[in-house]
């Protein structure tokens, strides 16, 4: 043992040791021959010499270190040895000592699980607490931001408002990656399974972003497959999220007047599954071979300069690939720099046998024209509409320009010819196309939306892209019905009569956010009552009829979850009709909703408010 020390150091000193004799031989040569009398050259020997010489020292003291590990790991082998060599007589005494040490070590290790256990749950907490805190007047902000939209207001103030939403915008969805790590890290976030429809989820997660796509002029498409079936089983909400941000991040990194698509298609299917593809590509700034292997790490981007300039956490991409992974696939990219980035995964979906396979209604008496300025054109957006018209039966055809409106032959034209409205911008074209002597249709988005006048430009329908199956199927319909559609020049509130005579209960401590809803439940038709903690939600419920029951979850003297109880125990007791109660939250940790109405809530909304939530919760509860 002794000689192989010996061998070890002298092999890790010989190397130093030549080095500190060369080097001084070196050094004393050249103070020599230059100026013995320098007192540079003879500082730069000495300095030479000492850190020879500590090179030395730490090699000697790094050995010595691994020295005493070896020895304490040798003994602890030892010990065990010991134990299992009955025969050369190992006392109870020694074999009790080593049993209690390794106890010992267990019982630490066991403790300091739980104290990590522990450390994660509090920070779960911790983050779901601030969460909850910070939506809190976020839901104040947003909802009177989207009242404040609804009034009539100057240009520059309608900048102001849009500014204010989208700063509030970008804090949620801060708050909501950082919440969704947090849920990631601590392995809390569950994948559901219940049955949905997969065009009508994409479809709804894309309108979200087709005004972002028009403020950049992006051309936005979307195909999905119109063969598959839409009836699936999995997690419409993951999925949803997952789409929402790879969308996200193409119209971030795309530049003005570029192109981004989604595309979704079969890959694969057997008696009871189908394998999806999901995919999103843009021709934005693209990544490095470097900067692809890093993109998916938390709070990575592309540079620290991509971050100051696009904003963002850099978690979208992590949470992302979390949640494709527990649902069975895998997020990959491909890009090249500055030509481009597509991300896509495959997704094995359970088929929901439950509904018969789509039938769509059969279209084949009708042609379909679309009109383009010029032949060269060549858009994903115009193999999009092809595919969903010729996958419903209707013949479909490209017309151009020049022959509509310049030649002198007669021409031939479809029962419905399609516009695009990004080619008729123009003083005077947008009337030169509905002037047409067939069915027409124009495609719009929210931009140029309000350059339409009804009484001006009788078109047929007027729809807003990105076009889907549902939108073809809308196009076709109305105009083989005759149809002419009310074109709507404002997002205001739907008619509320439906909402008529209808009595609303609110219990919310916060004064901001009972304003808020007043507001909106009024608008909808409603009356509405407001009252500030559970205690006196319950006086109000059990002494006067309501007809819904809109309760906060965290409140003073009485929380609603007590409210709710007590409220059901007076309806059991006095043997009444029961009233809805909808909890009222900004916490979204996964199991809340169930969570609230396994203790007896009916419905779940979330802060800050969506309007259109709420119309869906009181049709789905006030029916009657």
């Amino acid at each position: 043992m002794m000689k192989k020390n010996l061998l070890d150091i002298s092999v890790r000193s010989a190397p130093l040791i030549f080095l500190l004799m060369l080097s001084s031989y070196w050094s004393y040569r050249e103070w020599k021959r230059i100026d013995p009398s320098d007192t540079g050259l003879f500082v730069s020997l000495l300095v030479i010499v000492v850190l020879s010489l500590l090179s030395l020292i730490y090699v000697w003291f790094d050995h010595r270190r691994e020295e005493r590990e070896t020895r304490a790991l040798v003994s602890v082998l030892d010990s065990i040895d010991h134990l299992a060599d009955i025969e050369k007589g190992v006392i109870t005494k020694q074999r009790e000592e080593v049993y209690n040490y390794i106890a010992h070590l267990f019982i630490l290790l066991e403790e300091k699980g739980k104290e990590i256990k522990e450390e994660a749950e509090a920070k779960s907490q911790f983050l779901s607490t601030m969460s909850h805190e910070i939506r809190t007047p976020l839901n104040g902000i947003l909802g009177f931001t989207k009242l404040l939209k609804e009034m009539e207001s100057t240009e520059d103030q309608k900048e102001f408002i849009s500014l204010i939403e989208n700063s509030s915008n970008n804090l949620i969805s801060i708050v909501n990656d950082v919440l969704d790590l947090s849920k990631m890290n601590a392995e809390k976030m569950e994948i559901e399974s219940i049955p949905f429809h997969l065009f009508e989820t994409i479809d709804l997660t894309v309108a979200s972003f087709a005004q972002m796509a028009d403020q950049k002029d992006i051309e936005f498409g979307v195909l999905v497959d119109p063969t598959l079936s839409p009836y699936v089983i999995g997690d419409p909400t993951k999925l949803s999220q997952i789409l929402t941000n790879l969308i996200g991040n193409a119209i971030k990194f795309t530049d003005a007047y570029g192109k981004i698509n989604l595309f979704v298609e079969g890959v694969s299917s057997d008696k009871d599954h189908t394998g999806l593809k999901f995919s999103v590509s843009d021709n934005g700034i693209g990544l490095s071979e470097a900067q692809q292997k890093t993109i998916f790490e938390a709070y990575g981007q592309a540079t620290a300069g991509t971050s100051r300039k696009y904003g963002g956490t850099g978690l979208g991409l992590t949470i992302s690939r979390k949640m494709v992974q527990l649902m069975g696939g895998e997020l990959e990219v491909e890009s090249k720099e500055n030509e481009g980035t597509t991300f896509f995964f495959t997704l094995p979906l359970e088929k929901n046998k439950d509904h018969e396979p789509s039938v769509y209604t059969d279209f084949s008496n009708l042609s379909v024209g679309l009109a383009l300025p010029v032949k060269s054109i060549n858009r994903q957006l115009d193999i999009n509409l092809q595919t969903y018209i010729e996958h419903l039966g209707a013949r479909f055809s490209f017309y151009y320009y020049e022959e509509l409106f310049e030649s002198e032959t007669p021409l031939t034209l479809p029962d419905i010819m399609i516009f695009d409205h990004h080619y008729a911008r123009l003083p005077g074209e947008l009337e030169q196309c509905a002037a047409l002597e067939c069915k027409s249709v124009l495609l719009t988005n929210g931009s140029l939306r309000a350059r339409v006048n009804p009484q001006q430009h009788h078109f047929t329908d007027v729809v807003l892209t990105p076009i889907s199956l549902a939108k073809t199927i809308r196009i076709l319909t109305n105009a083989s019905e005759h149809k002419k559609e009310k074109i709507l020049t404002s997002d205001t509130v739907e008619n509320t009569e439906q909402f008529q005579g209808l009595h609303a209960l609110v219990a919310d401590d916060n004064k901001i956010n009972c304003k808020l809803i007043k507001i909106i439940l009024e608008n909808l038709g409603l009356e509405v009552t407001v009252v500030n903690d559970g205690k006196d939600a319950v006086d109000m419920a059990t002494k006067n009829d309501y007809d819904i029951i809109f309760m906060d979850i965290e409140m003073p003297i009485m929380d609603g979850v007590e409210a709710c109880k007590h409220i059901l125990e007076h309806e059991t007791k006095e043997q009444l009709k029961h009233v809805p109660i909808i909890a009222l939250t900004a916490n979204t940790s996964a199991g809340e909703k169930e969570k609230y109405m396994a203790e007896g809530m009916d419905d779940y909304a979330v802060k800050p408010l969506d309007i259109e939530a709420l119309k869906m919760i009181i049709k789905a509860h006030c029916n009657s």
